[in-house]
């Protein structure tokens, strides 16, 4: 039985590594997301997403809106410039993540 508990202890400590790993990489992104906005969008879109009735007001996203983001971004949208020429699709990747944590998302399965 010693052994069984020595496993299992063992299969614990993995997955709250994994997790633990997960989250590092998620706050990596969530950071790196947060110095492109503010260097890319913050101007029109306003301070942690507070627009400053220029831009859309980025607190409106839910997070099923990903898709609607990443056009947006990429061709733009009415008095928003095309960023797909200038921004890579990770980075609208972290900047996505960026908004999720100012918005407080919460994680969903699979997300990273």
């Amino acid at each position: 039985m010693n052994g069984r508990r020595t496993i299992a202890f063992a299969g614990v400590l993995a997955a709250a590594s994994a997790v633990a790993s997960a989250q590092g990489t998620n706050a990596d992104q969530v950071e790196a997301g947060r110095k492109l906005y503010i260097s890319a969008c913050q101007r029109c879109h306003g301070i942690n997403l507070s627009a400053n009735g220029i831009g859309f007001d980025l607190r409106t996203f839910s997070p099923h809106d990903k898709e609607r983001f990443v056009r947006s971004v990429t061709n733009g949208v009415r008095a928003m410039p095309a960023w797909g020429n200038t921004l890579k699709p990770e980075q609208m990747d972290q900047i996505w993540a960026y908004i999720g944590s100012v918005n407080a998302w919460k994680a969903t399965p699979g997300s990273p």
